[in-house]
């Protein structure tokens, strides 16, 4: 018996040996998370598996972390785990400490990591402590820095990205077509991470280089130089994103007219239109407006239906299927109706199915409509689309007109996308949207083909809206809330009596 329990045990030790031999080389986690977001996604998986050189990874971060940081040390070092077991043996970290090491310091702040001071309590006193949380990338003769993890949101995709840039040769060209009031430079900042960024005023032909031109806010008429640049572009294969309105407007002095500019002459030669009205949406942003309240001037929130928040979207589109929602102000809506046969329209965005607009003559945005007033019953319009993506055989509109002797007369792998709304990417509106961020982002990624970065982007939650319910339902569950606690407490409180009555029949039935 003592004989068969040994080899049993043995056996049993002989397995845990084993398991854990394999696990080295074979790693699983299981992520049971919305989105799989404390888990490598493939992409991740996918540019460290095709590492062709050794990336070392430094990790300076301090050991005594104050208690809202203390997790992410670990943090960091879980996910560098991760990265290291899919790159086949190309990819190592080690974590540093320079707290009390002179050299550290030095070798950290030369790589532009810097010292945080924060106030830490402890036994009863307060204190001011360095601490450093950065990461330093080493690739060939090459280097890349995470300056600051202030938080562990978003850092899978600030990782990998890093890993792309270093290991790449060349970064990809985006141009911006400057229309000299610098409105872009926050998406401008983002996108030069990853690719290079310069601006252009088109009177020039666009380079062969450049892999995306981005387009936004045209507000007057262009010279025809400029838009046989654009033409020639598009029919060099060129990819253009192109955020532009139909609609002027001022909220200031609540104004709108159309904008008159030969823009829209191009692209109408394309099968593009985009219709002179503003889209509005029961979903929507607010503005605040002063109002009289008997003394006193009360700032006060309205629902205002020009600012439509978008997350009817197209799930079948990797740009767009992982965005929560996107913020859209003052938009048109596309006509799909005159697109050419030989264009092919993806739609992306789409307001939701409580939607409307308002047209020529009367461009009336002020918000005194809309006040006090459930715009679920005034919105009763089918969705209307403000975004997608065009392709497929694009005729020239200049073949005739064009000096130049290499001038191409179609194209059948260019690419336009369309936002109808200029505001999605400046400074001060769109711009500082998350979602709006994400969208750009995505849509240069996937219009130079490198969606690397796509499916990590927007893994984490950010806009989870209650589902809307219907009134007689709202009033259902509100009766239920209040009927429900009162009701069962008035059943325990019979079921409690019956029992105390059973009860003391059986006593007395014991002492009769």
């Amino acid at each position: 018996m003592k004989k068969k329990i040994t080899i049993d045990l043995i056996i049993f030790i002989a397995i845990l040996i084993f398991v854990n031999l394999i696990s080295i080389s074979i790693f699983k986690r299981f992520d049971l998370s919305r989105g799989k977001i404390y888990s490598l996604s493939s992409s991740s998986r996918t540019t460290v598996k095709n590492l062709e050189d050794r990336l070392i990874i430094k990790a300076y971060f301090s050991k005594n972390m104050p208690g809202e940081y203390a997790d992410s040390r670990r943090f960091v070092q879980d996910i560098l785990s991760e990265y290291q077991a899919y790159s086949k043996s190309n990819l190592k970290f080690e974590f540093l400490d320079p707290a009390d090491e002179q050299d550290l310091k030095k070798e950290a702040q030369q790589y532009g990591i810097m010292p945080v001071s924060m106030r830490v309590i402890q036994n009863d006193k307060l204190e001011i402590r360095e601490v450093y949380m950065g990461l330093v990338f080493h690739y060939q003769d090459k280097t890349e820095t995470l300056p600051m993890i202030k938080n562990t949101q978003g850092l899978e995709y600030d990782i990998t990205s890093k890993i792309k840039k270093i290991t790449a040769n060349g970064l990809k060209k985006i141009a911006f077509f400057d229309t000299g009031n610098n409105k872009f430079e926050t998406i401008s900042q983002f996108l030069s991470e990853s690719y290079e960024i310069s601006k252009i005023d088109l009177t020039k032909p666009v380079e062969n280089n450049v892999d995306a031109l981005i387009i936004s806010g045209i507000e007057d008429s262009l010279e025809i130089s400029q838009l046989v640049n654009i033409d020639q572009y598009l029919m060099q294969d060129g990819n253009i994103i192109l955020f532009q309105d139909k609609i002027a407007t001022d909220i200031q002095k609540l104004s709108a007219t159309t904008v008159n500019s030969n823009l829209f002459r191009l692209l109408s030669a394309y099968g593009i239109t985009i219709k002179p009205n503003l889209v509005i949406d029961a979903q929507c942003g607010q503005v605040t407006v002063q109002q009289q309240r008997g003394m006193f001037r009360m700032q006060t929130p309205v629902n205002y239906p020009f600012f439509p928040i978008i997350n009817n979207i197209n799930k079948e589109n990797i740009v767009v299927k992982n965005l929560d929602y996107i913020q859209l102000i003052f938009a048109s809506e596309i006509d799909t109706t005159n697109i050419d046969g030989d264009i092919y329209f993806e739609p992306l965005l789409y307001t939701s199915a409580n939607s409307g607009e308002i047209t020529m003559p009367q461009l009336d945005i002020s918000y005194q409509p809309f006040m006090n007033i459930d715009l679920k019953k005034m919105l009763t319009d089918k969705p209307k689309v403000v975004a997608g993506i065009y392709s497929g055989k694009f005729v020239s509109n200049f073949i005739n007109h064009t000096k130049e002797e290499n001038a191409l007369g179609s194209t059948e792998s260019g690419k336009i996308l369309l936002v109808s709304d200029s505001d999605f990417i400046k400074e001060g509106a769109g711009a500082g949207v998350q979602g709006n961020r994400d969208f750009v982002l995505n849509a240069v990624d996937y219009m130079v083909s490198d969606g690397t970065l796509i499916e990590i982007r927007s893994r984490e939650t950010q806009f989870t809206p209650l589902k809307e319910v219907k009134s007689g339902t709202r009033k259902f569950v509100r009766w239920v809330n209040i009927l429900f606690p009162s009701l069962l407490l008035i059943l325990l409180g019979i079921l409690h009596y019956r029992k105390e009555l059973k009860r003391r029949k059986h006593i007395g039935e014991l002492y009769e």
